[in-house]
């Protein structure tokens, strides 16, 4: 059966954004980020078989959907993902020191190594979840002792938030699709309740799973003592402590930052995406749907608004 208008712009959508970052996708990345769209992956790719439209904008080949006219993505996307799993295997120290913190709940990688798309100066970027009240020291202390081992110029702790304040704003397509690519070093189960705080990450992506995709890793030494000593009033010292030093730091340096708007100092929820891309990204993607639509010729180019939840 042909796919109908609203499956095949789910099909293209995908697609589309994920070619923003210059990354093809294999069906069950097809399928898991189709967005606002349920369906079963043999369902999905009959959709490309059955559609010329589908068939006009998006090409497959070696197993991956990518717009019409950009091959050059199966090249790249395989030299990333080679450097991606280099990179990670040589910052292993890293990923350990962090989930092995007092207080840490999860650790996810993101960003393009999340993706396996990372050039050779890719940063390492995390994702941390903590238990509540522990956001500022969890975070103070891995970056003074990442900076202790020359470790500070190559991890990005720019996320961080408490198992108390596990909603994230705003709830749209931008957001929703850096959940979906998260990828939980440890803390699995955080991550899926993770993912059922934040409900409108379903409302986009129907068909994600969290975590049926993921290697499970062990989980990080345990610390009971360290958290039992640090669990009375001197934890709660030093968390209001960290926070009045490194927000101090921080605030010092707020005239730089790019999109302010991005940035959460608050007691929960340390976000500091000071140079965040998401205006440019849902502005590209409205771009890259019209240019795609202008095939259809009983669609205005216009005709697509960004999803913005």
């Amino acid at each position: 059966m042909t796919p109908t208008r609203v499956q095949e712009l789910a099909f293209l959508r995908s697609v589309t954004y994920a070619s923003l970052f210059d990354y093809p996708l294999t069906l069950a990345q097809l399928h898991a980020s189709l967005v606002e769209v349920r369906a079963d992956a043999p369902h999905v790719a009959s959709w490309w078989r059955r559609s010329e439209f589908l068939q006009a904008t998006v090409a497959h080949r070696d197993g991956l959907y990518f717009p019409a006219g950009r091959g050059d993505l199966l090249d790249t996307r395989a030299r990333r993902e080679t450097l991606s799993r280099d990179l990670l295997e040589r910052e292993h120290r890293v990923l350990s020191l962090v989930a092995r913190m007092p207080f840490v709940r999860m650790v996810a990688l993101s960003g393009s190594l999340a993706h396996l798309n990372a050039e050779r100066s890719a940063d390492l970027d995390l994702f941390v979840i903590t238990a509540p009240g522990r956001v500022w020291s969890v975070t103070l202390s891995v970056l003074a002792i990442s900076r202790l081992l020359g470790w500070r110029k190559r991890m990005c702790l720019n996320y961080v938030i408490s198992e108390r304040a596990m909603a994230i704003e705003p709830a749209d397509l931008f957001s929703a699709n850096q959940i979906i690519h998260l990828r939980p070093i440890v803390g699995h189960d955080v991550f899926e309740r993770f993912v059922d705080a934040n409900p409108f990450v379903k409302s986009f992506y129907p068909n994600f799973e969290p975590g049926h995709d993921l290697p499970k890793s062990q989980a990080p030494r345990s610390t009971p003592l360290v958290e039992r000593a640090l669990s009375s009033g001197a934890g709660a010292l030093l968390e209001s402590l960290a926070r009045a030093v490194y927000g101090w730091h921080l605030e010092r340096r707020a005239a730089t930052w790019q999109s302010i708007d991005q940035v959460r100092l608050e007691a929960e929820c340390l976000k500091l995406h000071t140079s965040s891309h998401r205006a440019s990204t849902l502005e590209n993607f409205e771009a890259a749907m019209a240019r795609a639509l202008a095939h259809r010729r009983s669609e205005p180019v216009t005709a697509v608004p960004v999803l913005r939840g």
